[in-house]
């Protein structure tokens, strides 16, 4: 505990007393039967004394330091790790184990102190804690322990019975914590109590570390303007009266970011003083003696009806929640009941903070203060917490979680972890109210709300976040709900890279020197090993960027370029995105891959230390003859003021590059009577800022002029530019590359505004604006469709303004959908789109304010430029990212429910997966969709080591796939009608009234869960034409009708009239015979031609006439015409094949069925098949399909590319 400033010298001069008399005055104090000191050491690291004890349990052992005066020891760092077992563990010659203060035998897996204080530093043995059993209680090995070195820590239960333990005791009061205030409503409240009220004498004493000493900042008042006391830009002053002016105040200062102890005393009327650390800091004088009780009556106390006498601490008061303080407090003391200054004080309230957790703490008598929004620290300002170590992938899991409770955790993360992903949510919050959860991390320094590395809000209690290359170390997490949480679970995973190949089994680039010839030609089944090629660059000091590039050749190389080991294209997609604008291109810290089509590409890391990189060139198809090269590019010499580049008008200087922390500085000499200054960063990609300063080298906080736009496209102009020299710097907290500066002097520009509201197109800055205080500018916007996202910016400049726009916003309605082929919930949600009305203010300072729009909507958005104060030179941008999003008319009637059938997505799925478009997946391309559930092999019906397409749609159309995809389409509310189910085509056969086992009209996700599990399929992907003959065993695959040629002749057997007799043979012989009974007929004819009368005569020659007509008439319609005649649709055949070929009503004579068919077959020729070279195109079954020749309506067909086009 802190004591005040007179003590220290006390307690100094007792320090230095303690080695002649702390032996004999500790072995008297311990007070367990059978314990004895042995020995007792001063650590002058930090001037604590410590007792080693003679052999005993642990909690034994911890008995004895209290009577001490002491815990069992707390090891905050290695340093006193070290000197506690080189000073204990072999004294007078003898090895001991050592028993220090650390357990968790109050709830297991939470170590804590002896004294109380959190736990923080660890030196575990190798795979410890084992936590097995009993062993909650920590020592320190003195001795080998099989793989547990001597000086680490190791886990036992309290009495070991297999070797002895030796307690060792440090000296001193238990663990004293403050608390911290953000100077943003951050304070104590205490109801008021009589306890402390204060008659004609007060006197305040307080330790104090303010994180900063700017404006006022109360330590604690009373009431409602009340006594108090606080900072005022660094000096004390004390709260006399109603106005602050007239308050007293110190003649020295307080100094930031250290601890002070301060005071104010003073007797009513008499007259009193400050002091800081013990001395005195100023005088009271009696007219300023006041001692106000807090009643003053503002408005906000007389309103409200409120009492308003409670006692703040760290802020000012009832009467105004302003003034708050900032930093930390500890130890603030109320006292009275004294007539003169140099009389004792009567304390009557101690506020120590000594609970160290929850939401309240207590004062000396008991009375209650309530904690809003401070936070619990160590004196050093490390956040109180008990910290638990996460191991890797293991989940924690906490049940419950009070408002202001701080956890906190930490992991020892190795130096070649590649990946880090840290995972949180809640059950126990799905569908309970939002509660806000700050999440903060850090690298070895225990983070909190004021310092870190990392800050998340999780959104529902749920956050996933990622790292590439962690640095090695202890990492810390905090997690501080705002609300009441349960069923929390947090997970830490982090992925060892794989260590490099051996430096001879890679290429070593040079800096500059490509490197020719380079192919790699491994065929389509081959190993990811045969389709890579790994090279290496050594850098050896530190560098602005390191770049690898590829070009020339064909074919179609990818690209990665990481440090500590070879990229792995199969981890390529954890990364994000620097720059948003090139799918194709990734980069993190550490990490940079560019990939897709031809063999251009190239990657980069920027502010590159020394190591060694590893450049992967693969492909997932063929390449050829490419050329590599690397390129180191050094920190520019522009890097400090005296150093800046002088520019020349209108002369273009780059290619500039940047990262966050470089800085870059240039200048221009303005002659007098220059009309304008304009500074332009243009071309290359990423995000720059631009500063501009008159004669000295602005920096980010000091300057005249800035252009914070969006990109790395950023410029500042102005008119009538001070002669003489203005510095230029270009600053980045991200990337930047490729860009160039220009600086150049123009004619005065002249903005002129007639009202007419000005159309804004996309990255495009329109400058130089100016309005006088209270106008209103109108722009305005048109997407053609939804965007991603709208943001406005303003910059430059100078002056007050605000953004305002108006327009709609996209709304987004999700049902579950089809999902991947395999159809199962979960997959891809189908998602309804409609619009609202939306209205947005910018937010910002001055003339750099910026608006964002999340997901508007196609249409116009009106931007109005409203000055606040007037303002000059001015820019305005406006850009958006355009979506996939259709547009949006809501006008248009609702179209119908379009189902996609299972065959398109299982399609959709194979073009996507098949990513070398060589008409099948390997297992390579299967591996990096992730979209089917099911297993490769499973899917590879045919065991070919590829999949097909009908593969595919075998497993997109079974019966339960087929069921969920159509469901997840149509359903609304976890249901659909059976109306709407029934109304679909399908592949396989359902009864949707039998699945409505509720008779309610409609199918429920469970039913529907229950049908799929009893379906059977049907459906044949295999057998195109589905008349039950697979494919490969069908002589007519797309005729159902038709399915054996039993004598090869091109005609199916059920249509054929002789199944097992080739065509050519019948159509021989019944031409033979047609011939022949032609014959017969004439010579009939004609002999009956001379019998009967001449009546007679006339009326056969007349019914002669007519059966030659007839016969002739017969005759022409056997004559083959050789005409090419489509085949008749299976769906429009009659149930008797030979009907189709009836002869017509028309024909005198009626034809046998046989000579109809016999007549119709001499009719058609069988065409010639395309060549096997010839490619078609696939159909929904899988199959190729071609017409053949061009235009004539013939259709072959055929599995895949090895078999023969076959005539459909």
């Amino acid at each position: 505990m802190k004591v005040r400033a007179l003590s220290i010298l006390v307690i100094f001069l007792l320090s230095s007393l303690a080695p002649i008399f702390s032996s004999s005055s500790a072995e008297s104090a311990v007070n367990v039967d059978g314990i004895e000191v042995l020995h007792t050491e001063i650590n002058p690291a930090n001037n604590h004394t410590y007792h080693l004890l003679s052999a005993s349990s642990w909690n034994e052992a911890a008995e004895a330091a209290r009577g001490l005066d002491g815990f069992l020891t707390t090891i905050n760092d290695a340093d006193e790790n070290l000197w506690v077992f080189d000073t204990f563990s072999m004294f007078d010659n003898q090895s001991r184990h050592l028993w220090i203060g650390l357990s968790d035998y109050e709830v297991d897996g939470e170590y804590s102190w002896h004294n109380g204080a959190p736990f923080y530093y660890n030196d575990w043995g190798d795979s410890q804690p084992s936590q097995g059993g009993d062993e909650n209680y920590v020592h320190i090995a003195g001795t080998n322990m099989g793989n547990i070195m001597p000086g680490t820590w190791n886990d036992l239960e309290n009495d070991p019975q297999y070797f002895p333990v030796y307690g060792v005791v440090e000296v001193g009061e238990g663990a004293d914590f403050s608390l911290r205030f953000n100077g943003d409503g951050d304070h104590v409240h205490v109801p008021n109590n009589d306890s402390i009220s204060v008659n004609n004498s007060l006197h305040i004493s307080a330790w104090i570390y303010p994180t900063s000493t700017d404006d006022i900042q109360f330590i604690t008042m009373k009431g409602d303007y009340g006594w108090g006391l606080y900072l005022n830009d660094g000096n004390l002053s004390y709260s006399s009266e109603y106005s602050l002016s007239k308050h007293p105040s110190s003649n020295h200062s307080v100094l930031a970011n250290e601890w002070t102890h301060v005071e104010v005393r003073l007797v009513e009327n008499l007259g009193g003083e400050f002091t800081i650390n013990g001395i005195p800091a100023g005088a009271i004088l009696p007219e300023e003696a006041m001692i106000p009780q807090g009643d003053f009556g503002s408005n906000d106390c007389f309103t409200s009806g409120q009492s308003c006498d409670e006692l703040y601490i760290g802020s000012m008061g009832a009467g105004c929640e302003c003034n708050y303080f900032v930093g930390l407090l500890d130890n603030i003391s109320i006292g009275t009941n004294f007539t003169a200054l140099n009389q004792s004080t009567e304390w009557v309230s101690n506020w120590t903070f000594a609970e160290g957790k929850g939401a309240f703490t207590l004062d000396s008598n008991g009375l209650e203060g309530s904690i809003d929004g401070a936070d619990w620290v160590m004196p050093d300002g490390t956040i109180v917490a008990q910290a638990i170590e996460l191991f890797n992938s293991d989940e924690h899991f906490i049940e419950s979680v009070q408002p202001g409770d701080t956890l906190l955790f930490y992991a020892d993360i190795d130096s070649m972890t590649q990946e880090m992903f840290f995972n949180m949510f809640s059950f126990g919050q799905f569908g309970k109210e939002e509660v806000t959860t700050n999440v903060y991390i850090s690298h070895d320094v225990i983070p909190n709300s004021w310092e870190h590395d990392f800050h998340y809000e999780a959104e529902y209690t749920f956050i996933s976040e990622s790292w590439s290359w962690p640095e090695e170390g202890t990492w810390w997490f905090v997690v501080i709900p705002e609300g009441e949480l349960e069923d929390i679970s947090l997970t830490l995973m982090w992925e060892i890279a794989d260590p490099p190949p051996a430096l001879d089994d890679m290429t070593e680039l040079i800096p500059s020197i490509p490197v020719t010839g380079q192919t790699i030609d491994a065929g389509r089944q081959a190993d990811f090993d045969e389709r890579v090629l790994y090279y290496y660059m050594n850098v050896t000091e530190p560098l602005a960027s390191l770049t690898v590039e590829t070009y020339g050749g064909t074919g179609n190389v990818e690209l990665g370029l990481s440090w500590g080991t070879v990229p792995d294209p199969f981890d390529q997609f954890n990364f994000d995105d620097f720059f948003g604008e090139d799918d194709d291109k990734v980069t993190s810290s550490l990490v940079s891959w560019d990939t897709g089509q031809g063999n251009e590409h190239e990657v980069a890391l920027y502010d590159v230390e020394p190591g060694m990189y590893y450049i992967t060139a693969y492909t997932w198809g063929r390449t050829f003859d490419f050329t590599i090269m690397g390129s180191f590019a050094y920190a520019p010499e522009n890097i400090e003021p005296e150093d800046a580049v002088e520019l020349t008008p209108g002369v273009p200087y780059g290619p500039l590059s940047g990262y966050d922390g470089l800085l870059q500085y240039f200048k221009i000499n303005v002659p007098t009577d220059t009309g304008r200054l304009v500074v332009d960063l243009n071309d290359g990609f990423g995000e720059a800022t631009l500063y501009m300063g008159y004669l000295e080298a602005p920096d980010t906080a000091n300057y005249d002029h800035l252009s914070g736009a969006p990109g790395a496209g950023d410029s500042i102009g102005f008119n009538e530019p001070t002669p003489g020299m203005w510095y230029i710097l270009v600053e980045t907290e991200e990337v930047f590359a490729n860009v160039m500066i220009t600086a150049s002097f123009a004619e005065p520009y002249v903005w002129s505004y007639d009202g007419t509201p000005i159309q804004l197109f996309n990255d495009e800055a329109l400058s130089g604006i100016e309005a006088p205080q209270g106008e209103e500018l109108y722009f305005f916007i048109e997407l053609e469709q939804p965007a991603e996202y709208l943001e406005v910016v303003t910059f430059g400049g100078e002056g007050d303004l605000l953004i305002q726009a108006v327009g709609d916003q996209v709304l987004m309605e999700f049902n579950q959908g089809p999902g991947g082929p395999n159809g199962r919930q979960g997959g891809n949600p189908d998602v309804a789109f409609t619009s609202e009305p939306v209205e947005v203010s910018s937010k910002g300072d001055g003339t750099s304010h910026s608006l964002f729009v999340q997901m508007p909507a196609n249409g116009r958005f009106d931007i109005t430029l409203v000055a606040e104060k007037a303002f000059t030179d001015v820019s305005i941008i406006a850009t958006w990212v355009a979506s996939d999003i259709p547009p949006l008319d809501d006008d248009e009637p609702d179209e119908p429910t379009a189902v996609e059938a299972c065959t398109e997505i299982a399609l959709e799925y194979f073009t996507d997966a098949d990513l070398d478009e060589d008409g099948v997946i390997s297992i390579e391309e299967f591996e990096m969709s992730n979209d089917i559930e099911t297993s490769f092999d499973l899917l590879d019906l045919n065991g070919d080591g590829e999949l097909e397409s009908r593969e595919i749609i075998q497993e997109a159309c079974s019966c339960s796939n087929e069921l969920q995809t159509t469901f997840n389409q149509l359903e609304n509310s976890n249901s659909v009608s059976v109306e709407t189910l029934s109304s679909q085509v399908y592949l396989n056969s359902y009864s949707f009234l039998e699945m409505d086992t509720s008779n309610d009209g409609s199918v429920s996700s469970a039913e529907l869960e229950r049908a799929m599990s009893s379906c059977v399929t049907v459906y044949d992907a295999f057998d195109g034409d589905r008349d039950g003959v697979p494919d490969d065993e069908d002589d007519f695959p797309n005729d159902p009708d038709e399915s054996k040629d039993t004598d090869g002749d091109g005609v199916g057997d059920n249509a054929d009239i002789a199944p097992t007799l080739a065509n050519d043979v019948l159509y021989s012989s019944g031409a033979g015979l047609l011939i022949i009974l032609l014959g017969a007929l004439v010579f009939f004819l004609r002999g009956s031609g001379g019998k009967g009368g001449t009546g007679g005569e006339d009326w056969e020659d007349e019914k002669h006439t007519q059966m030659s007509e007839q016969m002739l008439e017969m005759a022409e319609k056997v004559v083959p015409e050789f005409q090419t005649e489509a085949a008749p649709n299976p769906s429009e055949q009659a149930s008797n094949p030979f009907d189709a070929y009836a002869p017509t009503e028309q024909s005198g004579v009626q034809a046998s069925p046989q000579f109809a068919e016999i007549n119709d077959l001499l009719e058609s020729s069988s065409p010639q098949p395309p060549s096997s070279e010839l490619m078609g195109m696939i159909d929904s079954f899988g199959s190729e399909v071609l017409e053949y020749p061009p235009g004539s309506g013939e259709r072959w067909t055929r599995s895949d590319i090895t078999q023969p086009w076959l005539r459909s």
